[in-house]
């Protein structure tokens, strides 16, 4: 995988804005997933089932039900910049507002700005609120952080009799986790490895969703792609309970 550079300077896409005002469809539920994974769908479903997240998030109480409202989009990432307006039509008459997350780890892949681009293209005409969340550049980025016994339970973590090295530091010196950096240059490769070499006994979509029941805060996660999805949340149910649109803003800075 190529090295990402300056990762921590990216500034991420603002939230789109189409309606003016409050969304205020009856009968509607609140917002749909449209997912490029089962991964994703375990992370999301089991952090944003934590209602107590909600209010950590600094938002107010939205309808959401993971098995529900979080759609799989059967098809390859590549795809959704191509269909994903088209592949979200089914679920036009029953959700307010769309969110699509996508990987940014595929063969070829446009830039992230672009596939934001093409895939707000789509739904711009159709749904009055929206955001697409590019993971950069895997979903495997919101894993890797600080919260390291959260991280050994997630992976099932298995050292070795006598080894207290945390995975961080078993990926350090293995030369895939730059010291300084907040997360692995390669985040799939560094879970690969670590399974390989039976240090974790799970390779399932547990582990995300083992991590997203534990993790105790997410003011602490430096990832931008993710914090684009809690800002966009906390800006469409503001604590207040009130739906309002504002003004664009990086969302670097909005998640701070």
């Amino acid at each position: 995988m190529t090295k990402r550079a300056g990762r921590k300077d990216r500034v991420v896409a603002s939230v789109p804005r189409q309606a003016q005002g409050p969304v205020d469809d009856s009968g509607k539920r609140d917002v749909i997933f449209f997912v490029a994974d089962q991964g994703m769908k375990a992370m999301i479903s089991a952090f944003l089932g934590r209602k107590e997240i909600h209010h950590k998030l600094g938002c107010g109480p939205f309808d959401f039900d993971g098995r529900r409202d979080i759609k799989l989009a059967r098809h390859k990432d590549s795809e959704l910049p191509l269909r994903a307006g088209e592949l979200l039509q089914p679920w036009r008459g029953e959700y307010r507002r769309a969110i699509v997350v996508q990987d940014h780890a595929y063969d070829n892949p446009l830039p992230p700005d672009e596939i934001r681009k093409r895939i707000g293209e789509q739904l711009e005409d159709h749904w009055p609120q929206y955001a697409v969340v590019v993971i950069e550049p895997e979903l495997e980025n919101w894993f890797w952080s600080d919260h390291t016994e959260v991280i050994k339970k997630a992976l099932v973590w298995r050292p070795r009799r006598g080894d207290e090295r945390t995975p961080r530091q078993v990926l350090e010196e293995a030369g895939l986790w730059a010291r300084g950096e907040d997360k692995p240059d390669d985040p799939k490769g560094a879970v690969e490895f670590l399974h390989g070499m039976k240090y974790i006994g799970d390779m399932s979509n547990g582990i995300f969703r083992r991590f997203a029941e534990q993790v105790p805060s997410v003011r602490r996660c430096t990832d931008a792609s993710f914090q684009h999805l809690m800002a966009t949340l906390a800006d469409w149910f503001p604590a207040s309970g009130t739906n309002t649109t504002t003004s664009t803003t990086s969302m670097t800075e909005r998640a701070q």
